[in-house]
């Protein structure tokens, strides 16, 4: 009975974590996004010489 408890405790905690790691991978691609969009439109916008 311990067993399967700590079985099913083990699996939600790595469920947790994994859910933590997609949120934090989402949130630093879209960063990375954002910022080589910026980067993009500042090389766009400057002018040509």
């Amino acid at each position: 009975m311990c067993i399967v408890g700590n079985k099913k405790k083990g699996y939600r905690s790595l469920k947790e974590i994994g859910t933590f790691m997609m949120t934090t991978c989402f949130i630093a691609n879209y960063q990375s996004v954002q910022v080589c969009q910026a980067e993009y439109f500042r090389q766009l916008l400057k002018p040509v010489t």
